[in-house]
């Protein structure tokens, strides 16, 4: 397995007493060539939470970076830790090959104080027959208020998967300019992307015609102030859900059943809310707004001929 050996247990320096710095680190790999074994051909993957829990009443969260890899400090103190996988954050259907059922458990020591765990999981080919462009490679203005007369409150922008392989660009990539907030998101690691039909309207979609009519993708990104807003949130989460409701989007229409709806949800490692595109302002709820210029269409692989999908 080489450099890529699942768990090293060592000491950094040699301590003369107990008080020292200690340190989790490691990275996430799919297991590409589906060996059961984590190799040089294995692919890093972004945006993975854990929830690390410990001695002392330690507790906190980490998030895998553009590179796959994750590092931890750990407090100075002889202790036991459990860490654990967040399977939500995992493409659908994988399954952890190791550690086994997701979880890994330690002890630090001054003996014992640099813990190194890299983790392997069967990832499921991503669904190639499934991406989206919105507006194209421009901004288009979207609003749930009467407001988008004196401008909009929001553009977006970018693509999801888009080519028949999901790799260029790390999945695809998500921009979005909240005005009011001055604040500019960019999505720069797509790691999940799911379609389906929304309930109550015809399934699919039309120009491409494909079987769906929404999509949902998320992943990591960043977050940061424009227009004199100093803000910076660094390496951020984010769900967004788009629904290709008609063709083009919003067909002169300010609301309604066939105009296209949008839903962002962007937020730290805790969970906390940072930015949010809602009806409702509730994310749990996923209620995504009409948009009032612009057009969101999904599209099915662009690898071979599409097949004609009765509506």
């Amino acid at each position: 397995m080489g450099t890529k050996s699942l768990i090293v247990l060592v000491c950094l320096v040699a301590w003369a007493s107990p008080a020292f710095a200690a340190t989790l680190e490691g990275c996430v790999y799919c297991d590409t060539n589906n060996n059961g074994v984590l190799d040089c051909d294995d692919k890093p993957l972004p945006g993975v939470f854990f929830l690390i829990t410990g001695s002392y009443s330690f507790c906190d969260s980490e998030l895998t970076d553009s590179c796959g890899c994750y590092h931890q400090g750990l407090p100075d103190k002889d202790a036991c830790y459990k860490m654990v996988i967040d399977m939500s954050t995992l493409p659908p259907g994988s399954v952890v090959l190791d550690p086994p059922g997701g979880v890994f458990e330690f002890c630090i020591s001054y003996k014992q104080c640099y813990v190194k765990r890299n983790w392997l999981i069967d990832c499921p080919e991503p669904e190639k027959a499934c991406w989206l462009t919105g507006g194209g490679v421009k901004f288009s203005s979207i609003t749930g208020t009467k407001m988008a007369e004196h401008g909009p409150d929001h553009n977006f922008g970018g693509n999801v998967f888009p080519s028949c392989d999901p790799d260029p660009g790390d999945g695809g990539n998500w921009n979005h300019i909240s005005h009011d907030n001055r604040l500019h998101f960019q999505g720069k690691v797509i790691t999940r992307v799911e379609c389906g039909n929304v309930e109550g309207i015809e399934p699919g979609s039309e120009s491409p015609v494909t079987p769906h009519n929404f999509i949902e993708f998320s992943g990591i990104g960043t977050l940061k102030g424009i227009k004199g807003n100093k803000a910076d949130y660094g390496t951020v989460r984010f769900f967004a859900r788009c629904e290709d409701r008609n063709e083009p989007g919003s067909r002169g229409a300010k609301d309604g059943i066939d105009v296209d709806r949008y839903f962002l949800h962007v937020f730290d490692s805790d969970g906390n809310t940072l930015l949010l595109v809602d009806m409702d302002g509730n994310p749990a709820t996923v209620d995504p707004i009409t948009i009032t210029g612009g057009n969101l269409q999904i599209h099915i692989s662009s690898c071979d001929d599409p097949p004609d999908f009765a509506r």
